[in-house]
């Protein structure tokens, strides 16, 4: 955390770094001898805290604070002076600063004011996270399209990356969904360990179900924390392996807007299925995924063994066993031009997805072979089978209806039917025609629309009662969805209804 101590005095400024120290040795210390250094301190490093005296050659700390905060503006304030002076303090309060402490300071109110920065720093870090994650969920779902006009210019940050996270697996629905929960879990733990102040983090799902982490940064300390964060996420995934069940990460490269992200996630979910060239358990970026993509042969075998374990999981006997016949003749007149570390590769993702055989590489006859077998099994398990699927799309609909009120996510709905956020958003879109999340918004501007039509019920109201925590971001989806501002639909809507009554 970085303190900034600003007093023309050095015993002044050494007595205090001496006590935050003390206190927290993690902390950076930075000084400034006036006004003019703290404005400057401010705007290079944006500090969590700032303690200022108030008279100093130049500008007064109350006049340096005026200027710096616009520059800061998530800066903490701390007032520190030998004047019990009432208009000091009531100008302090003017500029919103959180304390006012006399000379000499006590050791003890620093270690409680200290605790309090801290808690404040982190309570605003969750906030700046939940405005991006709601961003992010708006960008990937399509919910707000004019994003160039969105976005401010100069851009409040140096860059922005993606790690998308793949699943593979030949568990029952209930049984993926919760690896899928326990691995998100462990990934929210790690993000909490690598924060920065200079890093805004979103988790979230995709159109497609799949989950990704999102990281925003300003600075190089922030891109590193980052890049720290995402070779955590990729340890966990390998500690997550296991024999019918494994994870894969896909990562962007750095994006410098919104819009450029959202093309090289598209880019990346199109060349996702070559992992199973590559290996999966492992972390890729989009450089490994377009070199495999040049190579037309590989390219073609990895389609089509992704096409049969597609068609194995919808238990389509004849599409799997034409597609892996298919994938068997390819292979065996290939099989020259194909490295071992290759077959490995594929041979440990369909044991993976569908439990096939492992390959031994002196046996790739039987191998090969074995594959076409698991289709006999595929027909006979059909058969034996009994339709007991439940409506899980009708139920869903049903969920939102009752719920669209509250934290509503994909991630959620999916727990609380057990499957896979990916499952449910297949077969969603599959039946309705749009996505989850576009599902929902559409729900909650309609319900909007409703609120807003009564007087009495203002904007942020509105915004609360439908589920959106920030007006900010319901504004914006409003306007979206229904052409206007909230403000504007709530004006003219009183004047069409105030035109009907005087006809009458």
């Amino acid at each position: 955390m970085n303190i900034v101590i600003t007093d023309d005095e050095q015993l002044a400024r050494e007595a205090l770094s001496i006590m935050l120290l003390e206190i927290c040795p993690d902390l950076h210390i930075y000084e400034a001898r006036n006004g003019k250094e703290l404005i400057q301190l401010a705007e290079r490093i944006k500090p969590e805290a700032a303690f200022v005296d108030i008279r100093m050659p130049g500008k007064s700390g109350l006049e340096a604070i005026q200027e710096a905060a616009p520059l800061s503006p998530d800066t903490q304030w701390i007032i520190v002076t030998g004047f019990a002076d009432f208009e000091y303090a009531k100008e302090a309060l003017r500029l919103r600063a959180m304390e006012y402490l006399l000379k000499p300071v006590d050791i003890q109110d620093i270690r409680v004011l200290l605790t309090k920065i801290q808690q404040t720093a982190f309570l605003q870090m969750i906030e700046k996270n939940k405005f991006f994650e709601s961003d992010m969920l708006s960008l990937f779902h399509g919910l707000i399209r004019d994003w160039e006009e969105i976005e401010q210019s100069p851009k409040p940050y140096s860059g922005i990356r993606c790690q998308i996270i793949y699943m593979d697996s030949c568990y029952s629905e209930t049984e993926k969904s919760a690896a899928i929960k326990l691995l998100i879990s462990a990934i929210r733990s790690a993000m909490s360990q690598y924060s920065h102040k200079d890093l805004e983090l979103a988790t979230l799902i995709l159109p497609s179900g799949d989950w990704a982490v999102v990281g925003k940064y300003q600075t190089s300390q922030g891109a590193e924390q980052l890049d720290q964060l995402f070779s955590a996420h990729a340890e966990l995934v390998q500690q997550a392996e296991e024999p019918g069940q494994a994870f894969t990460l896909v990562q962007s490269g750095e994006c410098d807007s919104y819009i450029s992200l959202l093309a090289e996630v598209n880019m990346l979910h199109k060349l996702s299925y070559l992992r199973c060239s590559l290996g999966i358990s492992h972390s890729w970026t989009q450089a490994d995924l377009l070199a495999v993509e040049s190579q037309p042969m590989i390219s073609q075998l990895c389609h089509l063994l992704n096409k049969a374990v597609d068609e194995y999981h919808r238990a389509q006997y004849v599409g799997y066993m034409d597609t892996i016949e298919q994938f068997v003749k390819y292979y065996s007149e290939q099989c020259n031009s194909v490295s071992l570390e290759t077959s490995l590769a594929f041979s440990r993702f369909l044991n993976c997805s569908i439990q096939a055989p492992v390959l031994i590489p002196t046996g790739e006859a039987e191998w090969l072979q074995s594959l076409k077998s698991l289709g006999v099994h595929l027909l006979d398990k059909k058969i034996r089978q009994v339709d007991t699927k439940p409506d899980l799309v009708g139920k869903t609909i049903a969920y939102i209806e009752k719920h669209y009120a509250g934290d509503l996510t994909l991630g959620r709905t999916a727990e609380e039917f057990s499957v896979t956020p990916n499952h449910l958003s297949s077969q969603f879109h599959k039946r309705t025609g749009t996505t989850f999340m576009q599902y929902v918004t559409k729900l909650r501007m309609l319900k909007a629309q409703e609120l807003l039509s009564d007087p009495m019920v203002q904007v942020q109201q509105a915004a609360e009662q439908v589920g959106y925590f920030s007006t900010r971001h319901f504004t914006k989806l409003f306007k979206e969805f229904v052409g206007c501002y909230p403000s504007e639909y709530k004006k003219n809507y009183k004047k069409v209804e105030s035109e009907s009554s005087s006809k009458l």
